[in-house]
């Protein structure tokens, strides 16, 4: 389906990258955000308007173009499938209480 606006510019995959994304989608231990961005990779290297990928995967429009953006800055795009490092202390389930003074 056309759509208004600027032209979708296909993101350049090598065949091992994109084999690995398929890997990625086929393999049953995957995490899900994980494979989800890799589905955001095949569908940008089909030029797959971003609307579109917002909706197929239950992502935000500007999370896509986000997500594009990283990739396109990134040196490989495989380095996006991995979350990025987290600063600070992990986020504790559990408060110690400490004794009153």
């Amino acid at each position: 389906q056309p759509h208004r606006g600027r032209k979708t510019v296909p993101l350049s995959l090598s065949t091992e990258q994109r084999q690995h994304c398929e890997t990625l989608l086929r393999n049953g231990t995957t995490e899900q955000r994980v494979a989800r961005r890799a589905q955001a990779l095949l569908f940008f290297a089909d030029a797959v308007v971003a609307k579109v990928i917002a909706q197929m995967l239950g992502y935000d429009e500007r999370s896509v173009f986000k997500l594009k953006a990283r990739v396109v800055a990134a040196s490989d795009p495989m380095i996006v499938l991995a979350d990025a490092h987290r600063t600070g202390r992990p986020i504790s389930l559990f408060r110690r209480r400490t004794a009153p003074a």
